[in-house]
């Protein structure tokens, strides 16, 4: 919020008390109208704020005149697998886990392409895991932290959390029954499941991360591996950065609602780098935008979808995939159907 609207609301909220103090009303009535008014007000920041941001978004900022339409790379991931396993995927209605025991379950039932968060530990381990803050009943009541939706629509429960050690880390149960994974665990899983891909979604500084994935991979003998490792692009800057480090052969990048790029550079940024592959946030369905990654060849995978119903209607609107916590590869038959 600007500070010309909080200062609106601070005169707002002056002028209302003083009249109602006045008038002899209930604090409650009066605490209620202001939250009302401020409400109202960020709500009309919002919508100017979402309505600057589409026409960023879809201003033609750059020409594409001179590219072509790109084919598809022959037995790439992204022609034969629809689902990516969010977090690993979801286990007993239970989500962003990132267990062994998540990822048991959805190579059992078909899924080939795993979403993997990982951050350090306070020792520098590489290790599997969304946010420090994510309440994993590893300490803390579910009651006692905050539960909300993020912006994929995922319920969440989070309470004030830090980094761990990795001893901590590896020896505490995620919801008292799952196993903690580390970034040797993943790497050995993968040389173990040959057909295997994961992609990336690092939590702290993104090229050490990366640094700290391949030197392992080396260390382990299992370079191999890292032909089956899916950097998720979210910052165009860091591309170059991350191929000196590896010259990674599958990439996709992330339209996110936290930090939308304008379409027609993301377009560009994929042509010029034969990317294949956008991961779009649920929000951005219906955008037009959308269709223009899809006119030029651009796989358009959506994050996140769970149900089968939906995602027929996001296949007809040409969407290949989803970021998801229960769908599987053989639920691909109901929605192409």
């Amino acid at each position: 919020m600007t500070s010309r609207a909080k200062k609106m609301i601070f005169f707002v909220t002056i002028i209302v008390i003083l009249f109602f103090v006045f008038k002899n009303i209930e604090t409650d009535v009066v605490v209620r109208f202001v939250n009302n008014v401020s409400s109202d007000i960020d709500d009309n920041y919002q919508r100017k704020l979402r309505s600057q941001e589409y026409e960023w978004m879809h201003k033609k900022k750059v020409d594409l005149s001179g590219y072509s339409v790109m084919e598809d790379e022959p037995g790439k991931w992204y022609t034969k697998y629809h689902f990516i396993s969010h977090a690993g995927g979801g286990i007993d209605g239970k989500t962003y886990t990132n267990s062994i025991q998540a990822w048991n379950l959805s190579y059992e039932k078909g899924n080939r392409v795993f979403d993997v968060d990982l951050a350090f530990t306070t020792d520098g381990v590489l290790v599997l895991r969304h946010h420090w803050d994510d309440n994993l009943e590893q300490g803390v009541a579910i009651s006692e932290g905050e539960q909300w939706v993020d912006d994929n629509g995922m319920p969440r429960n989070s309470t004030p959390g830090f980094p761990v050690d990795y001893e901590t880390f590896k020896k505490t149960k995620i919801y008292y029954q799952y196993d903690s994974m580390s970034c040797e665990d993943m790497l050995n899983y993968m040389a173990k499941h040959e057909d295997l891909y994961i992609a990336c979604d690092m939590k702290d500084d993104i090229l050490s991360s990366y640094e700290y994935l391949v030197n392992l991979a080396k260390e382990m003998q299992l370079e191999e591996v890292l032909k089956r490792v899916i950097v998720n692009l979210y910052d165009y800057d860091l591309y170059e950065p991350i191929m000196q480090i590896y010259n990674f052969e599958n990439v996709t990048v992330r339209q996110h609602a936290v930090a939308p790029n304008n379409y027609y550079e993301l377009a560009k940024f994929c042509l010029k780098n034969n990317i294949h592959v956008v991961n779009v946030s649920k929000c951005y369905i219906e955008d037009e935008g959308v269709q223009l990654l899809e006119s030029y060849g651009i796989h358009v995978y959506i994050a996140i979808s769970d149900y089968i119903s939906d995602m027929k209607k996001y296949y007809a609107l040409g969407i290949v995939g989803a970021v998801t916590n229960y769908l599987y590869e053989p639920d691909w038959i109901y929605i192409s159907n």
